[in-house]
């Protein structure tokens, strides 16, 4: 698989950063009517995070069958030799 989609791997997780630096930055803020959206841009990042994280097993996971596909082609070529 091409290194160019890695950026689809990890964004989601630098997403999840920018947005809750952003969330944390309304959440200090003295404005109180600001902390709403604060607690809001939080479960967005989450969201994110765990995007992330679903991205990251499936990438993973394809290595993985990548490796084995490999693998038993070697093996069906050393046993036919």
């Amino acid at each position: 698989m091409p290194r160019f989609l890695l950026v689809w791997v990890y964004g989601p997780w630098g997403a999840s950063a920018a947005v809750n630096l952003t969330a944390l930055r309304l959440m200090v803020s003295d404005d109180f009517s600001l902390r709403s959206h604060g607690w809001s841009l939080i479960g967005s990042g989450s969201i994110c995070f765990s995007i992330g994280c679903v991205c990251k097993v499936s990438w993973e996971l394809a290595k993985i069958n990548r490796n084995l596909a490999r693998d038993r082609q070697m093996l069906e070529h050393i046993a036919l030799h």
